[in-house]
């Protein structure tokens, strides 16, 4: 039987040689990395980031039947923001990859991924001299600081090889498709789109890129219909985006997702307008002068975007070179509205790197058609020995990370492990390797692990005193019985509620949040007395309590208020109690409505607690203003502020903080 020739095979049928190549060469890069990190991982795959276990947690749920929980029992949680890598591990762990198999199945999946990028962006450059191709390839792992992610363990290396589909994908919906050959136009358009919801469900900052693919394959429609193309390329991925969105609203009651709602700087409620400005601009500035100019290198940043430019003037190309410039941009000005972006080495930057890497590619051939692969090859090989020098000084930082995380985080979940009786809970506040090395009930202080719908990701940007507010709610035996904290983040919660029993000190701390991380057996006692100050109460406010302040539509002075804050005193039956509130300056107000319980109208009291203030609270309402009177204070004892207004269900009551200001805590309204 003779043999098809080479010229007569489907563009689609993969090539085993050069991804065999790719994947050499993906393994050869990943090993400069975990190589040195072995000895420093005590045994463990090295992970330089807690937040790789946090996929692991989630893959380890769903692999176990608990799908969509961070730990087995918690509930439904919106902390895994790329669903699709914890299914990819959930399928590594049925095939035997257990604990700490599992960071070797991750290490395979990054090697694969990444191969697979690799052969997606030389297929973009085809055709072109078999030298400059490979070059190519050196090219796209040459970034030390992006390789460091890459086979971090995190998802990128899996949403890279979704983006160099994506990109393929793309490029046929502008190129001339032979109809001959099984692949429409429209049958390109929806491969993009099904890539694309990919991309949203391992980073959901992609729904930019969705947006900018799908218009750039639109203008490429041709005579045919440009909003169908749009539809086709970017439905999938809005579908995918509103089918999370929707499961995150109806079992959390928040749509955003709870990593989201902690890092994003529109969810900051401390911030105004202005800081939301600042701490942006300085995140971009941070991410150009300590990213750009000092781990990757003035020299190869500037040629990466030079060979991208040079793609533009090249017609097969310039879709591609357009998609990488302006996607790497995009995605630059998002993922700086994150808090943490300049944090845990520019991880979430990452995708910027590979984008304007697809475009540079493009560019290193169209240079190559225009001055001859000789001259292609010194100038490009000098950009990638340019990059390369920076990789052991990478390999170095991944492998003390991953020495941090071990000695750290995995040493605290090998102590928990041997410390918790069954059915101990622990509050801790990173939410990956502890839980996952003790396999113990855990809650998360910052919302990311979630607990059966409570919204801690909401209360944790609020302060630790609505975190306690949201553990008061929890029955006695639900209550962490052990805390696993910086005290540097949470001193209030570990020096009113903890006492220390353990600790971790880091010598050569360069990832985690602290070099101390503390276990502190948890009291929670204060948190058992019971509120009500007198019979008949018609309606109760708990300031600082985030449920509560939803139920009454409650307003603080923030961003110049409202912050929260958390004491334990004497009530009147003589016992210590908690009570969290917030912070009102002086000539500011906050704002309450009345709830449905406080019908007929007529006269009701209010009962404040409150500490500080020179004078009451001045009360108001649409028909009248009111001076509470405030009570005897002591250091030791709860304070009370109280008054009487004619007010029915559904009135807005504001009030108005004295000179000086004081503390909010505790609000009842009675007959």
């Amino acid at each position: 039987m003779r043999r098809r020739p080479r010229a007569m095979r489907p563009p689609s049928t993969p090539a085993v040689r050069p991804f065999l190549a790719a994947l050499l060469l993906a393994l050869a890069v990943g090993c400069a990395f975990w190589i040195p990190a072995v000895a420093r991982a005590h045994g463990y795959f090295p992970a330089p980031l807690d937040d790789v276990y946090i996929h692991f947690d989630f893959a380890r749920s769903l692999a176990t039947g608990h799908p969509f929980e961070w730990l087995p029992g918690n509930g439904y949680s919106s902390g895994e923001t790329a669903p699709l890598y914890a299914v990819v591990l959930a399928l590594g762990w049925l095939c035997g990859f257990h604990e700490r198999g599992l960071g070797v199945f991750a290490a395979l999946v990054a090697v694969l991924a990444v191969a697979s990028f690799v052969r997606s962006v030389q297929r973009l450059v085809r055709p072109c001299q078999e030298p400059v191709t490979w070059l190519v390839a050196l090219l796209l792992l040459s970034i030390g600081l992006l390789d460091w992610t890459l086979f971090s363990g995190m998802e990128v290396a899996l949403f890279a090889a979704a983006l160099g589909r994506a990109l393929e994908a793309l490029a046929r919906t502008r190129a001339r498709i032979d109809e001959r050959g099984g692949l429409t136009r429209e049958r390109a358009q929806w491969r993009l789109g099904m890539w694309s919801s990919a991309l949203v469900l391992l980073r959901p900052e992609a729904g930019v890129l969705v947006a900018l693919f799908a218009v750039l394959a639109a203008r490429g429609a041709g005579s045919r219909s440009a909003i169908l193309a749009l539809a086709r390329c970017a439905l999938p991925g809005a579908v995918a985006t509103m089918l999370v969105l929707g499961a995150n609203r109806t079992f959390t009651g928040e749509a955003q997702s709870a990593g989201a709602l902690l890092k994003l700087l529109p969810s900051q409620p401390f911030f105004s307008d202005v800081d939301r400005a600042r701490v942006f601009a300085e995140n971009l500035i941070t991410f150009a002068l300590k990213a750009l100019r000092t781990d990757v290198g003035l020299l190869p940043a500037l040629g990466l975007l030079l060979l991208g430019l040079i793609a533009l003037g090249s017609r097969e190309r310039a879709t591609v070179a357009s998609a990488g410039l302006l996607g790497a941009l995009a995605w630059t000005l998002v993922v700086s509205l994150n808090n943490n972006s300049p944090h845990h080495n520019f991880r979430y930057y990452a995708p910027a790197f590979l984008l304007l890497l697809a475009a540079a590619a493009c560019g290193a051939a169209t240079l190559a058609r225009a001055v001859g692969p000789r001259a292609t090859t010194i100038g490009v090989g000098a950009l990638v020995i340019a990059g390369g020098l920076r990789i052991p000084l990478q390999a170095s930082h991944f492998a003390r990370a991953a020495g941090n995380i071990r000695d750290q985080q995995i040493t605290i979940g090998q102590k928990l492990e041997a410390r918790l009786a069954p059915g101990e809970r622990v509050l801790l506040g990173d939410a990956g390797a502890i839980p996952f090395v003790s396999r113990r009930p855990a809650l998360d202080a910052l919302g990311l692990g979630g607990y059966h719908g409570l919204p801690f990701a909401r209360a944790a940007v609020n302060g630790e005193a609505a975190t306690v507010e949201l553990l008061e709610r929890l029955p006695a035996a639900e209550r962490p019985a052990y805390l696993a904290l910086y005290p540097n983040w949470f001193a209030l919660i570990t020096s009113r509620f903890g006492i220390e029993v353990d600790r971790v000190t880091l010598v050569d701390n360069v990832i985690c949040a602290g070099a101390a991380k503390v276990i502190y057996r948890a009291d929670w006692s204060a948190l058992d007395v019971p509120h009500a100050p007198a019979d008949g109460v018609l309606d109760e406010l708990d300031v600082a309590d985030v449920i509560s302040e939803r139920e009454h539509g409650y307003t603080s002075p923030a961003p110049a208020g409202g912050w929260t804050t958390l004491d334990v005193l004497v009530d009147d039956q003589g016992a210590r109690r908690f009570d969290g509130g917030r912070i009102v300056p002086g000539s500011t107000s906050e704002s309450f409505v009345l709830g449905p319980r406080v019908t007929g109208g007529g006269l009701l009291k209010i009962v404040m607690r409150v500490q500080g203030g020179a004078a009451g609270p001045r009360l108001r309402t649409a028909t009248e203003q009111v001076t509470l009177d405030l009570g005897p204070a002591s250091p030791d004892h709860w304070r009370e502020a109280h008054g009487t207004f004619r007010g029915h269900a559904g009135d807005r009551v504001t009030l108005e903080a004295p000179a000086g200001g004081h503390r909010d805590y505790h609000v009842w309204i009675t007959r």
